[in-house]
């Protein structure tokens, strides 16, 4: 008992300390002013997207607003709002606050028990464990007395998402339960919400440590999977093109998709259903190779790969890992849309300036293609060559990436507070020239939208939809 004891007492020792390291004003004023002006400038200084969709004179504005709002020194929740606005502000989904450090703090804190759902302008419960179950799918009203519109209006100002799209807010509101603590750092939630016969309700809800809630909904998906429904339909998976930056995983992922392509080819399978919802990107080589089975023709990948700055001298020291950022070769980039860009290779260098070849068993039946927010990065070039050569028909929600990112894989170090900022470094751009390009996204040829209770069930609406309408066609 005398254990126990000590291991209860110790383990509220730990609560209570996460909680004033996240809370207590622990970050001097004049400190973080300096900070802050320093992330303005690193910013200026190397984003290669940043007034794709905000004014410079709206983001000085944006930034002198924050920083003047500095009036007395900031706990760890407070900057966290303060530089996540200001990187939300450039619209870019590649640019942003790394959570980690909260996270950690945050594991051992009751949170909101739920992640929300956006279904045509209106908020349903969704992701919670399985005591909850009940309510997923209800529609959510107000929380602490304050109307859910209301708050996902405060929070969207902290989080990144690519240009006007609104589709990718469901893929962050996975973490909401984060969002809502940042937002409002309480452990008690009273909720109003419409039951099952649309009646207004009223619910005090428990509250779930967070460490709990993560690993709750956390799902363990593979990258790749095949199935063949009848030698007729065949479905692939992609959910994620990561494993293609670790050699050996790639050249498994390639193997795989080797054998389902030479399958495709020997039964004459007409219908093929691309599932990339939720695939938030990775490596351009496998998307590369996918494509690849895809056309009927050559082409090229990357029409640019371009950058903001020329040297790296006065910055470089901020990067978490300063040995993987070079200067540019002034004489070797072309300027194009106000960045120095690499366009062309001599054959040993990057193969995505040179013309790609088709395998010699490419897919010849019929694409169906299932696209949603979570869609991103590499997986938005996939499509966007998709539709420069009229490959496949898309089905789902507007995707979240497009013919272009900006992104180059580093994150800085902020000297004082030690935040981990991710501002992107480089600009991919897809060699696409009849692409038409929507700030939105990647519009899908046909819209299907879940239902609410298909949170609840787990009835694949989308993928329903795609199948009936293939099957309908036999």
């Amino acid at each position: 008992m005398r254990s126990l004891l000590i291991t209860i007492l110790v383990c509220n020792f730990c609560i209570a300390q996460n909680k004033d390291l996240l809370l207590d004003k622990t970050l001097k004023k004049d400190s973080v002013k300096a900070e802050f002006a320093e992330l303005y400038n690193l910013t200026n200084t190397i984003h290669p997207g940043q007034f794709m969709f905000c004014s410079k004179e709206n983001f000085d504005k944006t930034y002198l607003d924050l920083k003047n709002s500095i009036r007395t020194d900031l706990s760890i929740v407070d900057y966290y709002r303060l530089t996540a606005t200001l990187m939300a502000k450039i619209k870019d989904g590649h640019t942003t606050v790394d959570r980690t450090k909260i996270s950690n703090l945050l594991k051992d804190r009751a949170v909101f028990p739920f992640s929300i759902y956006k279904i045509r302008d209106k908020y349903y419960l969704d992701k919670s464990t399985l005591e909850n179950k009940d309510y997923v799918g209800l529609r959510i009203l107000k929380i602490n007395g304050k109307e859910i519109n209301s708050i996902v209006n405060e929070i969207q100002k902290y989080i990144h998402l690519e240009g006007h799209n609104e589709t990718g807010l469901n893929v962050r509101f996975r973490n909401f339960p984060f969002y809502y603590f940042i937002y409002n750092p309480i452990d008690k939630f009273e909720i109003e919400y419409l039951d099952q016969k649309q009646q207004k309700q009223k619910l005090v809800l428990k509250g779930i440590v967070y460490d709990t809630y993560s690993k709750e909904i956390k799902e363990n998906t593979e990258p790749l999977t095949t199935e063949f429904k009848t030698d007729n339909l065949a479905i692939l998976k992609f959910h994620s093109f990561e494993n293609g930056y670790n050699e050996a995983d790639r050249k498994i992922a390639e193997k795989k998709l080797d054998v389902f392509f030479s399958r495709l080819d020997s039964l004459k399978t007409e219908n093929l259903i691309i599932d990339l919802r939720d695939n938030a990107g990775g490596s351009a080589d496998i998307a590369n190779y996918l494509f690849s089975y895809l056309t009927s023709k050559s082409y090229y990948y990357f029409d640019y790969v371009g950058a903001k700055y020329n040297t790296t001298k006065q910055w470089k020291h901020y990067a978490q890992y300063p040995n993987n950022i070079e200067d540019i070769s002034i004489t070797e980039t072309k300027r194009k849309n106000g960045l120095n860009c690499y366009t062309e290779t001599d054959g040993e260098d990057y193969w995505w300036f040179e013309k790609q070849q088709n395998k010699p068993n490419y897919y010849k039946g019929k694409i169906e293609v299932l696209i949603n927010g979570g869609c991103f990065s590499t997986t938005g070039h996939l499509l966007a060559l998709m539709r420069e050569y009229k490959i496949g028909k898309f089905y789902g929600e507007y995707s979240q990436g497009s013919n272009y990112s900006n992104a180059g894989g580093q994150a800085f170090v902020l000297p004082y507070s030690k935040t981990l900022v991710w501002i992107p470094t480089s600009q991919y751009k897809m060699r696409t020239p009849n692409f038409q390009y929507d700030s939105k996204g990647i519009k899908p040829d046909i819209e299907v939208q879940i239902e609410p209770n298909d949170l609840k069930t787990g009835f694949d609406r989308q993928m329903d939809f795609v199948v009936k309408q293939i099957e309908g066609n036999f």
